[in-house]
């Protein structure tokens, strides 16, 4: 028996277990509960669609609450995030952030370590995806809310995507919206300013016809400069003045004479100049309207609209990680709910371009589900299909081959389109008061995969009595396949410094590489395991505890193939001689990967009220991640051929090799990662409020993978940075002017200057004065 099914026996047999104790116990929890633990219950509804108590949800859940949030320092979503545990949060670049669950950084992103984006995650915006699936990830910058149309945020920890489809294979963020709560006029206005031309601004206007239709407009701004004006060179393994960029990887410009493109004329044939001191600019506007036709039946429809500018580390700019980014995006999502059946239909288009223009594409996604909800006495189900018409139109999945050399990167009329069909099932099972048992499963298709790709969750409660709660879960989900990964379509000619036996110097190679994706890959996939506890030690001070276990697998990587071909001149004793040519072709392809890898972890929230007026929570996570298989770089010859040619006694010689160019690492996740959060109001008028966030030191390192065709020279190809162990440390004050504004002073990053992310900006401390008016 594996490790798998044991795990399983073991919630069997815990659950029959208990089902056979509890039967005998019909205590009703919450008839033992008092008015005041009743209103202080925390509704969540994204780990298991549909609303219920935080402290009953099988799986590892957060609130981020919007109070929290006003209470806090934080200016933006993703640094809200700061507030939940299990997340790895660093900023990049001033504004722009880096965000995981739990870790499996560098491991899932391939050999992009400076790729930004997090691909294992889901994040939803009222339940609507958003997510690019041309290479993976959310691109933060581009969401068109922000924390001012924000009610609350739900952070689920672990693999879902058996409810909600490929992608959530670490976990879920599920940003929750509200408007208009009060009858009426409500307007909300939000400003603040300050030091490096920091500036934040929304504002919020709507109106609620007696509880049964709300119409709100709302709009944002932001802005943010950087503290640096220098990037990383990975030739020069430092920090250097824009003008003065290497490329890491050097195109040939003229095939004849092999002369490489040098920075600053490849960036000029691109138009690729950077905006220097801008980090991000980003503006969005929304309408949100619903309409309650009765008590089961509504609908929910929201627009907008967002453009945004930002520098983040990005891959594929050949002078350095970070890499300019504009982003325009329009979207249109209606939810409509009529008693047990429920559907939500979105349209969300647009366009990302990088500086390096080839590196943009434009796209339009369409996505359609349905869902059923039928309760019967101790059991629910919820079937359910979806469906998602996906078209990415770039350069780089053309059917003509894309060149890196002579940069023919016009868009054209040529997108590449697919469709994918999902269905699902959830049932929950309740034999009592106490007992839960919550089963899911999917499975999904897409259209340019042969693969069906199978979800599953399963998941067990037990509430002792109203203070405490035992949980397990058992769980896989997967990513789903990407349109880079599957019809990447290119080529490039470099120049490899390469070491002949018989030449005292090392001799200039002109090499010449087809990338190429692959369809019907597997991509990878996360088997999980966790049991938690929930406890209520008294009426103020609550502890949340969760251990958890998983593995990996089905990676992606794109291994390079060389064919080195040598003629020599023989001399008179048939010995090889001089070197007359050498040449290089091959390829590099998109293949599932021979790698395995396994994490362990605990995580903890510690929630105490001392009182009315000060409350504290401080939280942490920890996490080792184990790597096997074909971890490490390597070069195997694969095959050597020698053929003669007699006239000239020309011996020619053709060596064959495959590379596995990626070091595969752990260690660019810190092993702990947490925070704290501290408010105190002393009086209806004053409020103060502290948080920090903290994780342990770790490590980024890349290889110049184009440019690695022997081991011996490795090191000189690697570049690396260390993070050091850093607290980020914010504070807040906030003064009620009258009953309808306040002001409030936030200082953040008070500790100092400090990188959070390899290769990218320093942050510094700014100071940051603000005003909100609501009415």
């Amino acid at each position: 028996m594996n490790f798998k099914e044991k795990i399983l026996l073991f919630i069997i047999i815990i659950t029959s277990t208990l089902c056979v104790k509890t039967f005998a116990q019909q205590d009703k929890v919450y008839n033992e509960m008092t008015l005041e633990e009743l209103l202080d219950i925390d509704v969540v509804v994204t780990a298991s669609k549909h609303p219920e108590d935080l402290f009953e949800t099988p799986l590892s859940t957060t609130i981020i609450s919007k109070e929290e949030i006003s209470n806090s320092g934080v200016a933006s979503i993703p640094e809200a995030l700061r507030l939940s545990q299990g997340l790895i949060v660093r900023e990049i670049t001033p504004g722009n952030y880096d965000i995981h669950i739990r870790g499996y950084d560098d491991i899932t992103k391939n050999v992009y370590l400076t790729l930004s984006y997090n691909t294992t995650i889901l994040v939803m915006i009222d339940n609507r995806i958003v997510y690019s699936y041309f290479s993976g990830g959310t691109f933060w910058e581009t969401l068109p809310v922000d924390l001012n149309d924000v009610e609350r945020i739900e952070v689920v920890r672990g693999p879902a995507s058996a409810l909600y489809g490929p992608n959530a294979v670490t976990g879920v963020i599920n940003i929750i919206t509200s408007h208009a709560n009060k009858k009426g006029k409500n307007i909300t206005v939000n400003t603040q300013m300050g030091t490096n031309n920091a500036t934040n601004s929304s504002l919020n206007i709507g109106y609620n016809w007696d509880d049964k239709t709300k119409l709100t407009f709302s709009g944002n701004f932001s802005e943010r400069y950087r503290f640096d004006s220098k990037y990383y060179d990975f030739i020069r393994k430092d920090y250097v003045g824009v003008d003065s960029l290497t490329m890491f990887v050097a195109p040939v410009k003229d095939h004849i004479t092999n002369e490489p493109w040098t920075y600053n004329e490849y960036q000029k044939e691109l138009g690729a100049f950077y905006d220097e001191d801008l980090s991000l600019r980003r503006a969005g506007g929304n309408i949100f309207f619903t309409h309650n036709y009765g008590v089961n039946s509504n609908i929910d429809i929201a627009v907008g609209a967002q453009k945004s500018q930002s520098q983040r580390t990005g891959f594929l700019n050949l002078a350095t990680p970070l890499s300019q980014t504009e982003s325009e995006s329009y979207y249109i999502n209606a939810k409509i709910k009529h008693n047990n059946l429920s559907g939500q239909f979105n349209i969300n288009s647009g366009k990302d371009e990088n500086n390096y223009q080839f590196n943009s594409y434009k796209f339009t996604n369409i996505e359609g589900n349905i869902e059923y909800f039928k309760e019967f006495k101790t059991v629910s189900i919820r079937p359910g299909i979806n469906y998602k018409h996906l078209s990415y139109n770039s350069p780089f999945t053309y059917k003509e081959r894309f060149s890196f050399n002579d940069l023919n990167f016009d868009f054209k009329d040529e997108a590449r389109e697919t469709s994918s069909f999902s269905a699902f099932m959830l049932t929950e099972w309740k034999p009592t008061e106490k007992l839960r048992v919550i089963g899911a499963a999917r499975v999904d298709k897409f259209g340019f995969n042969k693969h069906y790709f199978m979800n599953y969750e399963i998941a067990s409660t037990y509430r002792i009595n109203k203070n405490n709660l035992v949980r397990a879960v058992h769980s896989k989900a997967s990513k789903s396949p990407f349109f880079f990964d599957t019809y990447l379509n290119g080529n490039i000619q470099i120049n490899y410094d390469r070491t002949i036996e018989g030449v005292t110097d090392p001799i200039n190679v002109p090499v010449h590489l087809t990338i190429n994706g692959k369809e019907d890959l597997k991509y990878p996939t996360i088997t999980s395991t966790e049991i938690g506890w929930r406890t209520k030690i008294t009426n103020s001070l609550s502890l949340d505890l969760e251990m958890f276990y998983s593995n990996v697998d089905n990676f992606v990587n794109p291994n390079a193939y060389h064919s080195y071909t040598s003629e020599q001149e023989l001399d008179e004793s048939g010995a090889p001689g001089t070197l007359l040519s050498i040449r290089a072709d091959g390829a590099v392809k998109f293949e599932n990967y021979n790698l395995n890898a396994s994490q362990y972890g605990l995580g903890f929230t510690l929630d105490y009220e001392f009182s009315d007026k000060f409350k504290a929570k401080v939280f942490g996570n920890y996490q080792k991640t184990n790597i096997s298989g074909r971890k490490d770089i390597d070069v195997q010859l694969t095959d050597i051929e020698f053929s003669f040619n007699p006239e000239g006694d020309i011996l020619t010689t053709t060596l064959s090799n495959t590379t596995n160019p990626t070091q595969w690492s752990e260690d660019a996740t810190p092993s702990f990662f947490g925070g704290f959060t501290l408010n105190y109001k002393p009086n209806s008028k004053w409020s103060f409020n502290t948080d920090g966030y903290v994780y342990s030191q770790h490590e980024f390192a890349s290889y110049n993978y184009y440019q690695i065709n022997d081991l011996e020279n490795l090191e000189k190809d690697k570049s690396q940075v260390d993070i050091k162990t850093n607290l980020v440390l914010n504070a807040k004050t906030t003064y009620q002017l009258n009953k309808n504004a306040l002001i409030h002073i936030t200082g953040k990053n008070l500790l100092g200057k400090h990188r959070e992310y390899g290769f990218a900006d320093n942050i510094g401390s700014i100071v940051l004065i603000g005003l909100k008016w609501k009415y």
